[in-house]
């Protein structure tokens, strides 16, 4: 085996990109190549990895934010994508690269921090991240007033040259904010999250000049985001998306208006951990889901 090389930021090199993309298909089931091809992969995306000679086999990347938490926009850095090859691991490479990024970044940001599942609970804290348990807001549905037949929403596909830019024009001009915290400047990991998550769940509403993004899950509404260059008010929103079958509707980010129940859900696999520097706490704060990686 020769000696491992470490990389970064090599997403133009075709060799490293191509095995970083294979690396996270087998890791994560995902990949990375249609949206570099579709030119949404910015510099705000960065990979720190290992190679063995052309080969990836250990990333964790980064990812520049603008969080804004009660109108004070924070430069925070967003971990993703940590894995390691099957043949390479129990080498500390994920140590390593957490170390060098933590090094890069900590001091130049309000604060870092990183979604992770059950099984690696006991690792982040090893380098000072804490874990934040994160609210969950919802609203409960009347039955008796939601009649919504979603006749008046178009489907949009993401594949359509028309739909695709209507979608980030959308975005782009998403002038109101319609939660306490949101990612801005996130054009780049937003259109990830359209092509590989929300590709089936992106709707245009005319009446409200409106994209919206749900998933319908059961007997509840998973609301994702809502794009307008309009004031648009979320029970419009909840109301036309809401059918006779829907009990719940729940908003995955942190709605600024009031109203809304919450709890605070047991761990999942979806766990957030903060290091913090000049922003201490992100208690009582949810963060949208396009903010998280």
């Amino acid at each position: 085996m020769k000696e491992l090389v470490f990389i970064k930021d090599y997403k133009d090199i075709e060799k490293y990109r191509a095995s970083f993309n294979a690396l996270a298909q087998r890791s994560f089931g995902i990949q990375f190549e249609d949206w570099y091809q579709r030119g949404c992969w910015n510099d705000r995306y960065i990979c720190y990895s290992y190679a063995d000679g052309d080969r990836v086999v250990a990333n964790v990347s980064v990812n520049v934010m603008d969080i804004v938490i009660k109108n004070e926009t924070h430069e925070a850095i967003m971990i993703g994508t940590v894995m390691t090859d099957e043949a390479y691991r129990n080498q500390g490479l994920s140590r390593k690269l957490m170390e060098i990024v933590i090094e890069e970044y900590q001091q130049k940001c309000s604060f870092m921090y990183l979604y992770a599942n059950r099984t690696v609970l006991d690792f982040y804290p090893k380098f000072g991240f804490h874990r934040v348990q994160e609210p969950e807001f919802y609203s409960v549905i009347n039955t008796l007033e939601a009649h919504s037949d979603r006749t008046h929403m178009r489907k949009l596909n993401v594949t359509d040259v028309q739909d695709w830019e209507l979608v980030m024009r959308y975005y782009a001009s998403r002038n109101v904010r319609y939660s306490t915290c949101d990612a801005i400047h996130a054009e780049g990991i937003f259109s990830w999250y359209c092509l590989h998550v929300f590709e089936d769940h992106l709707y245009f509403i005319e009446e409200l000049d409106a994209v919206v993004i749900f998933m319908q899950d059961g007997n509840s509404i998973q609301l994702y985001d809502v794009l307008s260059p309009n004031q648009v008010d979320l029970s419009q929103v909840v109301n036309k998306i809401s059918t006779e079958q829907t009990e719940r509707v729940y908003y995955q980010f942190h709605p600024e208006q009031g109203g809304f129940k919450v709890e605070y859900p047991e761990p999942s696999d979806d766990n957030l951990f903060m290091l913090p520097n000049r922003l201490q706490s992100l208690d009582h704060i949810k963060l949208p889901k396009i903010a998280q990686s």
